[in-house]
């Protein structure tokens, strides 16, 4: 379903320039001969690299029908679950208990579900290129940047990295781009001076929760609408603030997108009804609701007049400016150097609202320094996924304290 879908979009765009990459143009075509030099696929397809490599290998597992994982560039290959449900032709990973990530399975048809509500809701078209400033390996990215791509012809410029200079170089070779980008990025460009008299037909954001301050600088800055986008990997997108005007409340998510139901479940957090609800996790925790179309989300919140408003998160990851990590993974990280007796992770506010939390670390040292611990840790996680903040030499009252407790605690 998912490859005759691309063929269709092929036929209708081969042609056409697809992706953007550096001083490296991709047609639709190239994509397409790329494709055919690759040997079939026996076994679910990792799918990293940059935007032309992520598409090929995604391709090459629609083509040969294995589940594909799109996996961030350098990160180390993952244990894939032994057994998957029949059908699954897509994987995420989200933070799972003890350290190790748990799998998300889709369907051929949910992943289309979502990609096309995207492109309905925010109006992309093969007129308007998307700009990669986001890992289209990342769930917001692939469903906003690579679906519309793969199944509508939606062609993209990425760009390495999002510093001001490189984009303000992407924007000069525009008319009209539509970015996807999350809050600490859209302060970064802000704060360039790059969005003033961009071409940007449509500016999203999403991954963390954006401020008001964010908003309506930039809007008055510029006259630039920063549009809230609410969604969660195990669904796909949720809600949108398609209003031309900042909001008036930072709690605002905005309307249910065409397709999606959204209720209050009795626990008050949202319980989301849509075709694009994955089909179960690798394994399911009491009070979960996962499959046959529903989703329980994390997010207490409420709905009135259509739309939706967040209240607070139960969600134990933490979220560092739109990426996520359980704080499990950390913490068998620390236990596995041997230098630490014990260990406790959680994440507190940032003082920059766009970058939302920060991770801290809570250890008993067996000996050695903070600093030994800090490299040990360095060579086995990501930067963005490094304790910013340690404890060490707490008292024992500390330990028997929960996570939320010790966030309430140290994030003051």
């Amino acid at each position: 379903m998912l490859y005759s879908r691309w063929l269709e979009t092929l036929g209708n765009h081969r042609d056409r320039i697809a992706v953007i990459d550096g001083a490296d143009t991709w047609t639709f075509g190239d994509l397409a001969d790329r494709l055919e030099k690759m040997t079939r696929a026996h076994e679910p397809v990792l799918a990293s690299g940059g935007v032309p490599e992520v598409a090929v290998a995604v391709l090459r597992g629609w083509r040969d029908s294995q589940p594909v994982l799109p996996l961030e560039k350098d990160a180390a290959e993952p244990e894939l679950p032994a057994a998957m449900p029949a059908g699954t032709a897509h994987l995420k990973l989200t933070p799972g208990i003890a350290g190790k990530p748990r799998a998300v399975f889709f369907t051929a048809e949910q992943i289309a579900a979502d990609g096309d509500r995207l492109v309905a809701a925010m109006g992309l078209s093969h007129a308007v290129p998307n700009l990669a400033a986001v890992s289209v390996t990342h769930s917001y990215g692939f469903s906003s940047i690579m679906l519309p791509l793969l199944l509508h012809g939606v062609p993209v410029h990425a760009v390495e990295v999002p510093f001001p200079r490189v984009v303000a170089e992407a924007f000069a070779a525009h008319d009209r781009l539509v970015v996807p980008a999350v809050p600490s990025i859209w302060r970064a460009w802000h704060r360039s001076g790059i969005l003033v008299g961009a071409p940007i037909a449509l500016a999203v954001s999403a991954g963390a929760p954006l401020s008001l301050e964010l908003e309506t600088a930039v809007f008055g800055s510029c006259g630039l609408k920063l549009h809230n986008f609410y969604g969660a990997s195990e669904c796909g997108g949720i809600s949108f603030d398609a209003t031309s005007v900042p909001r008036a409340c930072a709690s605002d998510l905005g309307s249910p997108l065409d397709g999606v139901t959204v209720n209050v479940h009795e626990s008050g957090r949202f319980l989301v009804a849509s075709s694009a609800v994955a089909s179960g996790y690798t394994e399911t925790r009491d009070g979960e609701i996962l499959g046959e179309g529903c989703f329980l989300t994390q997010d207490y919140g409420s709905i009135s007049e259509g739309r939706l408003a967040l209240g607070s998160s139960g969600a134990e990851s933490i979220n560092v400016a739109g990426r996520k990590i359980g704080p499990a993974k950390v913490e068998a990280v620390l236990m596995a150097t041997g230098l630490v007796l014990r260990a406790r992770v959680f994440g507190v506010p940032a003082q920059d609202p766009e970058r939302v939390e920060e991770i801290t670390a809570l250890v008993e040292l067996k000996g050695g320094s903070l600093e030994e611990l800090r490299q040990a840790v360095l060579a086995k996680l990501a930067g963005w996924e490094c304790p910013r903040h340690w404890v060490s030499d707490a008292e024992e009252p500390l330990w028997k304290m929960s996570r939320a407790e010790l966030k309430a605690r140290f994030g003051r």
